[in-house]
């Protein structure tokens, strides 16, 4: 690979660490966010902060206060409010462009070394829930960015499954911040994380005239998927509402045997509870 190529990525590194944030929390090592707009709104996960305000501290090394704006477990994603307003708010791209192979660069704070980079390459991006891509992540990295070559956030990182980094789309993190933090529509069930063949989550609980009771929905059964795509983490389930509009197919298990059926959202409102 010519040395130019590294000369870029370090290049481009830089810029993605200006608009990354070390931000404290309940680990030990803390995570990490995205300056989101320069007014001082940053994007992290959810399981890094909770609701009590915390320190962020920025590329220059000012340290300020953060308030927990709004804060969805389900999405996996929290706003933060600080009180600098000359912030460099990260550039955005188009998540749904993405294509498989492309070079991606993920910015963080792994083990609290804040501002640490990788590189890696998308692994999938047909299912829009996820961006999928091979870059090593360790505690720390959640809530920090995935970099297009360009520096361009493509995703917040979140987790690893099987080997791979997964992280929220670009275009689900900035409906979610133009939304002030709300949820996009409820489902109206209550659910558990099971094993079940594979990850699902067992509806407890179906509330009366909600889109869930439309679509038929029963207490017992196993949500394991929408669209064909199986879910691998309770937060599948309020991405695909995201992402799929108006109508959701969603798979189940009911008696052992697997179904689907399409949920329709007349009114929007918050997605599914997991208990």
């Amino acid at each position: 690979m010519p040395a130019t190529i590294f000369e870029d990525l370090s290049q481009v590194a830089e810029r993605v660490r200006r608009f990354t944030v070390h931000v404290g929390g309940a680990g030990r090592a803390g995570g990490a966010g995205v300056i989101w707009r320069s007014g001082g709104l940053i994007v992290t996960n959810a399981h890094v902060v909770g609701w009590a305000s915390g320190r962020v501290r920025f590329f220059d090394g000012r340290v300020a206060e953060a308030r927990v704006g709004a804060r969805d477990p389900r999405l996996d994603l929290a706003l933060l409010e600080a009180d600098p307003q000359d912030l460099p708010a990260a550039p955005i791209a188009d998540s749904d462009r993405l294509r498989a192979g492309e070079l991606v660069l993920a910015v963080g704070s792994p083990y609290g070394h804040a501002g640490a980079a990788a590189v890696g390459v998308v692994h999938a991006a047909a299912d829009r829930r996820w961006v999928q891509a091979d870059v090593k992540l360790a505690p720390g990295n959640s809530g920090g960015p995935l970099a297009d070559a360009e520096g361009r956030v493509i995703g917040i990182n979140t987790m690893v499954a099987h080997g791979v980094a997964l992280a929220v789309p670009s275009n689900i993190v900035e409906r979610f911040v133009e939304r002030g933090g709300k949820p996009a529509h409820r489902l109206g069930v209550t659910v558990e994380p099971v094993n079940a063949a594979g990850f699902g989550l067992l509806i407890l609980e179906v509330e009366p005239k909600s889109p869930a009771k439309s679509a038929g929905l029963q207490v017992g059964d196993i949500l394991t998927g929408s669209g064909g795509r199986r879910f691998q983490a309770p937060f599948d389930l309020a991405l695909s509402l995201e992402i799929r509009g108006g109508v959701v197919e969603l798979d189940i298990l009911r008696g052992g045997r697997r179904a689907s059926c399409e949920v329709s959202f007349d009114l929007p409102a918050v997605g599914a509870d997991v208990a």
